[in-house]
């Protein structure tokens, strides 16, 4: 999806209500789950759209092709698309079980007298949960209708569950939204992003889809939820009234103590302020007020900020630059020379930072404490390090030799699926410690890797199923997270070396070319805080689709976590 169809989806969101599914969702038994107007009922979201019902005497190829349109339509609960029909199928047909997303013109076929076939080309789909998936090339897909008469009209008596939408128009009926689900530390709130239709009751799905708990590639202790085994949104259900948005829950919910409580109102308050008309969570049981107290300031961080000066090494200076000038870190800048690093990556805090030097992995601490090598097996990447200390690092040549350290030394073994063949071209856990970034060369081209990180005690244990983000074929070279939704990749060669930011969960997006761009990394403000340096040494950032010179340089930049 490209960057205008981005904005103008988010344009229209402000714009429009939202709505949702009539379901009620539940948490899993197992203790590891795996600025707008106010919203109300008759918001109309066709904005930009006008689809019809069915005309007097329309052809079943007519037929086919506006019942397909009229799914831009979802409100009253796909009533427009309904009245496509039969009596008896209207209420059978189930348009949210997914959505198949087209890149062009579908084309309607006559099979026999009683079923058309309408064939089109999909590049990506939304599943029943809200689950974004993009292929990484577009496919053929066709789909049967046949048809039956109804007062001497057509009508669709039989239909595929779900609905088709050509992208531009995906991007106006739906819209992204992040449920928060907990690190183990419950220090953090890490977003699992979904997308829903734009319909009045879309605080209801959001919520009903919370208490399903996070999705599979978080399951196993990755993410946690909050609320109680069996949660289920209650009669009451969600209702939002002056900015204050009621959620109603099922007796089960009475179970969780104070500190849980408080904990569900923190996922609930961080998964609903994507709704301009949301400032507030009450939560009831069956209607009654369920007293939680105040989280004395120890609520979860759900969004990381870092130094805006990029941490650059020029010449024998290593620190924060800006006007080609670089402020060192005090007790840390001079041990980074020493080792004579050549990349790395600055924990939380700045209390550590995992270097490369000579093809070597380093543990560098300010103060007393001399820098620890502690990775020796050559050839390394550039190492990433976490929220709890531990060192990322991997040969270069295999990715399924990746190790962690802490600071002291002490190897840990993590168990891994990763690809036997790849070799690694960069390593980045993001800011939360729960999931790690892998950019990848394979026998079968770029591979592009997310997985969520198991850990007991804080200690990385295993890492968890990977999701396999469809970068092109272009030779990779960098990656980063850009906020803690989104990724951005560095591929290509010479003058043509391009920066394309991927969500986990969302579509990818081209952000412009950076030639000769040999490294990537993340800020603050999303794509405005990228950063690559290029072989010459020069730092540039984005502005548009076009990369401009900051004025400084450097011969690395390190990551902050």
């Amino acid at each position: 999806m490209n960057k205008p169809v981005r904005r103008m989806a988010s344009i229209l969101a402000m714009l429009v209500g939202m709505s949702a599914l009539a379901a009620c969702g539940g948490i899993p038994l197992s203790s590891s789950p795996v600025a707008g107007p106010e919203i109300t009922d008759d918001v109309d979201v066709t904005i930009g759209f006008s689809p019809q019902g069915p005309r007097e005497g329309a052809t079943q190829e007519e037929i086919v092709t506006n019942f397909v349109l009229a799914a831009t339509n979802p409100q009253n609960d796909y009533g427009l698309s309904r009245s496509f029909l039969a009596a008896d199928f209207a209420e059978e047909w189930d348009p949210d079980a997914g959505v198949s997303i087209r890149t062009g013109a579908g084309t309607p076929v006559t099979v026999s007298e009683t079923r058309v076939d309408y064939s089109f080309r999909t590049s990506a789909s939304v599943n029943r949960e809200g689950q974004y998936k993009q292929e990484r090339e577009s496919a053929n897909a066709t789909l049967p209708f046949t048809f039956v008469q109804e007062d001497g009209e057509w009508r669709i008596a039989q239909a595929p569950p779900g609905i088709v939408l050509l992208e531009d128009n995906f991007a106006q009926v739906f819209r992204e939204h992040a449920l928060y689900f907990f690190d183990p530390s419950f220090n953090y709130l890490v977003p699992d992003l979904r997308w829903f239709p734009n319909r009045a009751d879309i605080s209801f799905r959001v919520v009903a889809s919370l208490l399903t708990g996070p999705s599979a590639w978080y399951a196993n202790g990755i993410l946690l939820s909050a609320f109680p085994a069996g949660t289920v949104v209650g009669e009451g259900r969600v209702s939002v009234e002056s900015g204050v948005a009621t959620v109603d829950l099922s007796d089960v919910a009475s179970s969780a103590n104070e500190r849980d409580r408080e904990r569900m109102r923190q996922q609930l308050s961080a998964s609903l302020s994507s709704l301009a008309s949301v400032t507030n969570v009450a939560l009831t049981v069956e209607g009654s007020p369920l007293g939680i107290p105040d989280s004395g300031g120890t609520a979860a961080s759900s969004s990381l900020q870092v130094n805006p000066l990029p941490l650059v090494r020029k010449g024998n200076d290593f620190g924060f630059i800006t006007n080609d000038e670089v402020t060192p870190i005090r007790q840390l800048s001079a041990k980074v020379i020493e080792i004579d690093g050549s990349g790395g990556a600055l924990s939380r805090g700045g209390s550590a930072m995992a270097v490369l030097a000579n093809g070597n992995v380093w543990a560098v601490r300010p103060g007393r404490v001399e820098p620890l090598r502690v990775d020796e097996r050559g050839g390394l990447a550039v190492p990433s390090i976490d929220t709890f200390g531990f060192i990322w690092s991997a040969p270069r040549s295999s990715a399924r030799a990746i190790q962690v350290f802490s600071l002291d030394g002490e190897r840990k073994e993590v168990q891994t699926n990763l690809p036997a063949d790849a070799r690694v071209l960069s390593i980045d856990v993001s800011r939360d410690g729960a999931r790690i970034l892998l950019y990848l060369s394979t026998a079968g081209g770029p591979r592009l890797l997310m997985a969520g990180i198991s850990r007991l005690e804080s200690i990385p244990v295993s890492l968890g199923e990977l999701v396999d983000l469809p970068v092109g074929g272009a030779t990779p070279i960098d990656a980063t997270w850009v906020d803690d939704r989104t990724v951005a990749t560095l591929s290509g060669s010479g003058d043509d070396t391009t920066v394309s930011t991927w969500m986990i969960g969302g579509p990818s997006e081209n952000l412009g070319n950076v030639p000769d761009g040999s490294a990537i990394v993340g800020g603050n403000g999303g794509e405005d805080g990228l950063r690559v340096l290029t072989d010459s040494g020069e730092l540039f950032y984005p502005r548009g689709t076009v990369w401009q010179g900051t004025g400084n340089s450097g011969s690395f930049v390190a990551t902050q976590q």
